[in-house]
């Protein structure tokens, strides 16, 4: 689907209101009070992003990426709502598969390319597009199904009561999909993980990154340590912060001041393998790091104890890029030093290889040869001075008799 075709699919939808109605509603909903009066209530609505349909032809928006290859900025914020948009649009990312994970390589490419039209993405920026737009598109279906299973408790109510904006067939795959065991499993797996949540942070609506880019001083940017305190605040209404929350901040604050962990920080990192974070609020899980927002994992940050820059060339320091250099040096060294090895070994072999063959020779060389019944050799063997094969010696006896 090209993005003139999108564009009026968009505005088929909010003729239909139901786009409104998925990504929170335009129109003012009331609220009926005991008297009878009902008064308008102001609701966020979902955002168009008109400016960026109407681009014209070969115009695009230039978003910018962190070190750890991050959309940050507002133009980052435009690019995470028009991705919000692709995952809520069942022609482009189609809501009965039950894992995005399971979605078609090349289809996930294609999704890409036509981000690409709008917006400008660098190579590296691709993984956090799809990890974006993967988070977007699971988090709609949660919506779906709390919104819906909420007023229709059965399959068959669910079924007859489709959004007009979902093909029948995705919304029946999607359905028969929260009924399964598998699902089942899912929601309480997820419901856990809920409870478990108590430190809630006061950020705002940026992201983390964008957060972080904006507390860079000189290129250097807060540890998560150091942000985790900045995001959790006492909040601008008044109300208190949570237990855990001031639990956690006194024991980074008492950590941080008694520890020399900082001694240990590689340079320009924000988060690193036994850092001040990880000591009070735990190890991070496998493929994810706690604190940074969507998009580093532990094989970026500290896959070889390097700093980020190390895997960043466009951003890397001067001092990032000798590390880089000395590293290939001496993996280059370390593959010389196996070549040669490898060398000797295989002289080696072929002098023993060699010597077996000499072996071979001299011992065929002096082994007896058959003989006949009466002793004598039965083998011609070739007169050295002529040439011509020499008559056994029985033979020569008998023709002088």
């Amino acid at each position: 689907m090209d993005s003139r075709n999108f564009s009026e699919y968009q505005a088929h939808d909010e003729q239909s209101n139901e786009l409104n109605s998925s990504a929170g509603g335009t129109e003012a909903q009331h609220n009926d009070d005991e008297s009878g009066n009902s008064e308008p209530r102001k609701v966020c609505g979902p955002i168009l992003l008109n400016d960026i349909w109407k681009l014209p032809p070969g115009k695009i928006v230039d978003v910018p990426f962190s070190n750890r290859n991050q959309a940050i900025g507002e133009k980052g914020r435009k690019l995470a709502s028009f991705l919000g948009i692709i995952a809520r649009t069942p022609e482009l990312t189609p809501l009965h598969a039950d894992d995005w994970r399971n979605f078609d390589k090349e289809e996930k490419k294609k999704l890409v390319d036509f981000v690409r039209k709008k917006f400008s993405i660098p190579k590296r920026g691709e993984a956090y597009v799809l990890k974006s737009l993967g988070k977007k598109w699971k988090d709609y279906k949660c919506e779906l199904k709390g919104e819906y299973m909420r007023k229709y408790k059965t399959k068959d109510a669910l079924l007859k009561n489709r959004p007009s904006r979902i093909p029948r067939g995705q919304w029946s795959g999607l359905v028969s999909y929260w009924f399964s065991d598998k699902a089942k499993r899912c929601t309480l797996a997820n419901r856990n993980n809920r409870a478990n949540q108590k430190m809630p942070h006061t950020g705002g609506s940026k992201s983390i990154a964008t957060l972080m880019d904006e507390q860079d001083v000189n290129g250097i940017e807060p540890t998560r340590a150091k942000f985790f305190i900045l995001t959790h605040k006492k909040r601008k209404d008044g109300r208190p912060l949570d237990d855990d929350s001031v639990k956690a901040i006194e024991m980074i604050n008492e950590r941080t001041r008694n520890s020399e962990s900082s001694a240990d920080q590689p340079p320009r990192s924000v988060a690193w393998e036994g850092d001040v974070y990880s000591q009070v609020l735990g190890n991070d899980k496998s493929g994810y790091i706690r604190g940074l927002g969507l998009g580093p994992t532990p094989s970026v940050l500290w896959g070889s104890k390097s700093s980020l820059e190390n895997i960043v060339g466009e951003d890397s320091s001067n001092e990032a890029v000798q590390r880089l250099e000395q590293e290939i040096t001496e993996l280059k060294d370390k593959h010389n030093e196996e070549m040669n090895l490898m060398k000797q070994n295989q002289e080696k072999m072929q002098s023993e290889l060699l010597e077996m063959r000499q072996l071979m020779r001299k011992y065929t060389s002096n082994e007896p040869m058959p003989q006949n019944i009466d002793g004598t050799s039965s083998e011609q063997v070739p007169d050295a001075n002529n040439g011509h094969e020499r008559v056994p010696q029985t033979s020569r006896i008998h023709s002088v008799a």
